[in-house]
């Protein structure tokens, strides 16, 4: 999390941050970002930047809740539209996160986070939003599910429902950009059917009963 020295930064100031990171880790996964590029992009001494973040992670992880922030499209949003259907919400919310990872102004950013995803790095994205905020955005996520429909019904169980599906979401968005860069022509329709399918072995199972 930023220090409250940099929201009390003009906005102009925060932008110009804010830009500076989208460059370098667009250049670059995290693991290879160099501070020095973000402080010269956003024309900050050094000095200044640790006034600010702890560290390039920081501002890394930061910057990944920022432009989810920036899009309309939230899961709870979709959850809330469906009434509490969480696997209808999913796809849903896939549908609308794959035109906006693969063709929107951050593209280059979103591959180079999901060809670099970690099991740490991956959870540490997804969590951010309820880092910020550990009970609020998780009881209003919980109070929209429908349970009636689950075989689950406890914060905990949803939690590892939850994981599980995300790392699926993960999983489908990574496996595409690797193939993609062995030359592998792949459709946002079929990316999306793929989707569809992991998720309708999580929802109904593979066993042949």
């Amino acid at each position: 999390m930023p220090t409250r020295t940099f929201f009390n930064l003009s906005q102009e100031k925060q932008q110009r941050l804010l830009e500076a990171a989208r460059l370098e880790f667009s250049r670059v996964p995290l693991h290879e970002a160099s501070i020095s590029k973000i402080i010269a992009n956003a024309d900050i001494p050094r000095g200044s930047f640790y006034q600010y973040f702890n560290d390039k992670e920081d501002l890394y992880y930061y910057y990944a809740d920022y432009l989810r922030k920036q899009g309309q499209n939230s899961l709870l949003s979709n959850l809330q539209a469906v009434d509490g259907d969480l696997f209808a919400a999913f796809r849903h919310y896939f549908a609308k996160l794959v035109a906006e990872i693969i063709n929107g102004p951050n593209a280059v950013f979103y591959k180079n986070m999901f060809l670099n995803m970690t099991y740490k790095n991956g959870r540490k994205v997804t969590s951010a939003t309820q880092k910020r905020h550990p009970h609020h955005g998780r009881d209003d996520f919980y109070a929209a599910v429908d349970f009636s429909v689950l075989k689950i019904s406890t914060p905990h169980e949803l939690g590892t429902l939850m994981h599980i599906l995300m790392a699926t979401l993960f999983q489908t968005l990574g496996a595409y950009y690797l193939r993609q860069q062995h030359g592998e022509q792949i459709t946002v329709a079929q990316l999306n059917q793929e989707f569809e399918q992991a998720l309708g072995w999580i929802e109904h199972g593979v066993a042949i009963n």
